[in-house]
């Protein structure tokens, strides 16, 4: 049986000739449309989004190939049935949480830790040109190191983000497994909870140790992230709030900002770009929180909230 040819797929798919495949997949890195967007707790975050060509070769190892990694289950992002409120639910029975982050995550995954990973679960399956040639497409160059990366805006980023880290994955839930303490990773936000204040506090030095053991990625924690909580100030998991009673809730401030916005749009107060948001908001509450879309209802009437939904192309039941 021959090794897969990632070259020759290409070409085919693309139909173009062996050296404008060859010139695509050393530009690949180069060509990326940069821009930043604002953070929520200030600052800007950079995405970078190849180009269309890049893009639709990453589509095609997405499906073909890159669909084949493994991701560990306590993966709590980029994969079907993903969400931040399922993320929320693992952690509700618990008192007390302690919540991690890691620094610069895509920027950290090199073109190195791909060859290493895809060589590594591809064997004997893939030719070593084709893994070094997946790996470039897959890669941004960094324009203050010049090394090959992953970025935000790749398609194939997170799907990659996830694979490469299922050995960490594995280490952290076996050693959470012996504490009795819950551990999930929403990309790069890492929530550990349990009943058991104390075990917690160990948790840092466990990550510490294992980044330094693992072989790829490196890794370091944003130490400036990293919080504790509990019933007493607000157990909070991927920006959502664990109540008291161990519900997953949107949260008070959430809360008052929807009714507030709603409150306005029935009073004919709210501007065009305003009312987009409040139907964004309102898409999400229901998801996460149905009941207090009911109780909107019962406030503002459902000729409000429907009309809302209308407009945005989603009508909630």
């Amino acid at each position: 049986m021959s090794l897969y040819e990632f070259r020759k797929q290409i070409s085919v798919a693309l139909s173009l000739s062996a050296q404008d495949v060859a010139r695509l997949i050393v530009r690949a890195p180069y060509a990326y449309k940069r821009y930043t967007i604002p953070k929520k707790g200030g600052g800007v975050r950079p995405i970078a989004q190849p180009a269309k060509e890049t893009k639709i070769i990453q589509s095609i190892l997405i499906s073909d190939w890159y669909c084949r990694l493994p991701v560990h289950e306590n993966a709590a992002a980029y994969k079907s049935g993903a969400s931040i409120k399922a993320n929320a639910e693992r952690h509700k029975n618990n008192t007390f949480v302690a919540k991690f982050d890691f620094k610069n995550f895509f920027g950290s995954i090199t073109y190195s830790d791909l060859v290493n990973h895809l060589s590594y679960v591809f064997v004997n399956e893939v030719t070593k040109q084709s893994i070094l040639d997946m790996a470039r497409v897959s890669c941004v160059r960094d324009r203050s190191s010049g090394d090959l990366t992953l970025s935000i805006g790749a398609p194939s980023s997170p799907v990659l983000s996830n694979s490469i880290m299922y050995n960490f994955d594995l280490a952290v839930v076996e050693w959470c497994a012996e504490r009795d303490v819950e551990y999930s990773r929403y990309a790069d936000d890492l929530t550990f909870s349990a009943k058991d204040r104390g075990v917690l506090f160990s948790v840092k030095d466990f990550l510490l140790s294992t980044l330094e053991e693992i072989p790829y990625p490196k890794l370091s924690l944003n130490e400036e992230k990293t919080i504790y909580a509990s019933k007493k100030n607000q157990r909070r998991v991927t920006g959502l709030i664990i109540s008291n009673e161990n519900k997953v809730s949107l949260g008070r401030e959430r809360k008052r900002l929807i009714s507030a916005m709603v409150h306005k749009y029935s009073h004919q107060d709210l501007d065009e770009k305003a009312v987009t948001q409040l139907q964004g908001l309102l898409a999400f509450a229901h998801d996460i929180e149905p009941l207090f879309i009911a109780k909107l209802r019962g406030k503002y009437s459902s000729k409000v909230i429907m009309d809302l939904m209308r407009k945005r192309g989603k009508k909630i039941k």
